[in-house]
């Protein structure tokens, strides 16, 4: 595995052991129930999906349009 593979596994890592350490310290700490969280989780989830096809469909078609006047 070369140096930028490993960079990128440990920031993903990291990445989700924050995201786990915010959800732990959500439900021990302040006391929201966990069925809220993950009711937020997915609505995040979708959310995010929802934009990130929103801005592939253009870029998606610019790409074609670019390719046919080559």
């Amino acid at each position: 595995m070369n140096r930028r593979s490993r960079r990128k596994l440990r920031t993903t890592f990291l990445g989700v052991l924050a995201c786990g350490a915010l959800f732990w310290g959500a439900v021990q700490l302040v006391g929201v129930p966990p069925r809220n969280l993950v009711t937020a989780l997915g609505w995040v989830v979708l959310g995010t999906f929802v934009v990130i096809v929103c801005a592939a469909i253009p870029g998606v078609l610019l790409g074609r349009r670019r390719q046919k006047k080559s």
